[in-house]
């Protein structure tokens, strides 16, 4: 098992992952937001789809919070879903 970073650059983003991984952290790297995940890297990859939310916008009707992130010092607030598979 290894825990990889993936870069959530869009507000809604499909990233490539190995099957099983089970997101650990979601945070702020370098003004990016970026989610960490215990992976096994022998697993075949799946897709898997991640909403990047600010405050008072609609969410995504189906799925699990992960996390919320703050960026510009503080300006704004963004909170992370992953979308129902």
């Amino acid at each position: 098992m290894k825990v990889w970073k993936f870069v959530l650059e869009d507000p809604e983003t499909t990233v490539q992952m190995p099957a099983g991984a089970e997101v650990l952290s979601i945070g702020v790297q370098r003004e990016q937001v970026c989610l960490w995940a215990l992976v096994d890297p022998l697993q075949p990859v799946e897709p898997r789809r991640f909403v990047v939310v600010g405050t008072g916008w609609d969410v995504p009707g189906h799925g699990r919070f992960l996390g919320t992130v703050l960026l510009a010092s503080g300006e704004l607030v963004f909170h992370i879903w992953e979308a129902a598979r």
